[in-house]
């Protein structure tokens, strides 16, 4: 009985693990827009296709895959690129009338995977070069890091 529920604990974790995480910031451009950042963990497959799309309020806002269309109110306003393990979303004109949530969702298998944000445009942060680095310029920055340090080793 004993060896029942570890395999099943084991097959549990090993389905847990393979899942997809999810983290959603975002900040407010010098020109008043939302940009929004979704990083994921990339499926181990690197040959799968990586899809993201945003949606606020049963709406689709905007997507990286060009067949879904975005709701007429989104139109030439939203802009949704991915990149290695970032979902970008650059939303221009965001309405400071009330607080609205956004959701990330990250296709890469058959099921997306999803995560919500509440945005109140008064209580973003302004973007800065170090947000950015934060989403979209670790691997950059690692990559600047690391010759100085291996110079010092040789």
């Amino acid at each position: 009985m004993n060896m029942i529920n570890y395999r099943t604990f084991i097959l549990f974790i090993g389905v847990a693990t393979a899942q997809t995480s999810l983290k959603l910031s975002s900040c407010l451009t010098k020109d008043q827009n939302l940009q929004m950042f979704c990083s994921f963990t990339p499926a181990s497959d690197p040959k799968l296709p990586k899809n993201c799309y945003y949606m606020t309020e049963n709406k689709l806002v905007g997507s990286t895959n060009v067949s879904m269309i975005p709701d007429s109110t989104f139109q030439n306003r939203a802009e949704v690129t991915i990149a290695n393990d970032n979902c970008q979303l650059l939303l221009k004109g965001i309405s400071s009338d009330k607080p609205k949530n956004y959701t990330c969702f990250i296709k890469q298998t058959t099921i997306p995977v999803s995560v919500i944000q509440a945005v109140d445009k008064s209580k973003l942060q302004t973007c800065s070069a170090w947000c950015v680095m934060q989403h979209g310029g670790v691997a950059l920055l690692i990559a600047f890091l690391t010759f100085p340090l291996m110079s010092e080793l040789v």
